[in-house]
């Protein structure tokens, strides 16, 4: 729990840098998410046995970090068409070495992870006057929501969730984080709106919303990701953080609430001036 609560914090110093310096750097923050998906994409395709075979590993860690970099470009689906000739091309000439399942782990995960993770970018974009805040949003909801169930879990789970899937995630855990998930995303909506910016107002009955399915969005993203190690019979996708393993442990719930969040932005708007 020690080296868990300090890789938290460094984690949180290293986020909280990359805010100070998008202030003036706008695009570090489609750096920053350029390189998280690099190396999700490299810790999946080493988990996956695939990573050796850099005919398909190297074209799919160089999609991951162009689309998130060249977004704002508008050639994205260049990127996506060019991956995709270059994948299927490597499918047929190397097909004596690669066979069809590992392409298609690859494939279809690196696409998933690289645009998923891109809407963090997207929402950033939505509202060049605050991108800070929309920034920490997407990425602390999913972990606030992991972190209050890790702690409530330990303290009061009794009733196991998904035992076969991921043994530790209890009930009582899945509640605990939820509620305070609900309060610490408010509580941040609180800090930008009355600290930070002083010219904006929160809908705190939208946050709350998004919060709330956000929270439940983020064990679906942690327990799906939990199959593809359970499949593969590692414990976790890198050691990179340690307590928590892998770029790919702390952002496999973001991959799923990061689109959720940019989807329901434009119905349930959080931030109005």
């Amino acid at each position: 729990m020690v080296k868990r609560i300090l890789s938290g914090i460094v984690g949180i110093a290293f986020i909280v840098s990359v805010i100070v310096l998008s202030g003036n750097i706008p695009v570090i923050i489609d750096v920053f998410v350029a390189a998280v998906c690099a190396i999700a994409v490299g810790e999946f395709a080493n988990a996956t046995k695939t990573l050796k075979h850099w005919q398909i590993s190297f074209p799919s860690m160089a999609f991951a970090v162009l689309y998130p970099m060249l977004m704002n470009y508008g050639v994205v689906l260049m990127i996506g068409y060019v991956y995709t000739a270059i994948m299927l091309s490597m499918m047929i000439f190397c097909h004596k070495k690669i066979s069809f399942r590992e392409f298609a782990y690859i494939y279809s995960m690196t696409v998933i992870i690289t645009v998923s993770l891109s809407t963090v970018i997207q929402m950033k974009n939505m509202d060049t006057a605050h991108p800070a805040f929309y920034f920490v949003v997407t990425l602390a909801l999913p972990w606030l929501a992991d972190a209050g169930a890790y702690f409530v879990g330990v303290l009061f789970g009794k009733h196991k969730m998904c035992p076969e899937i991921s043994p530790k995630k209890t009930i009582e855990g899945a509640i605990g984080g939820t509620v305070v998930c609900v309060l610490a995303t408010c509580g941040l909506g609180w800090i930008f709106a009355d600290l930070l910016y002083k010219d904006v107002q929160i809908n705190y009955i939208n946050l709350a919303v998004l919060s709330f399915i956000g929270s439940l969005l983020s064990i679906l993203g942690d327990l799906s990701f939990s199959i593809v190690k359970r499949t593969f019979e590692i414990k976790d996708y890198g050691n990179l953080i340690p307590g928590h393993g892998g770029v790919l442990d702390r952002f496999d719930s973001v991959v799923f609430v990061s689109p959720f969040l940019y989807i329901m932005m434009g119905y349930l708007p959080i931030m109005g001036v």
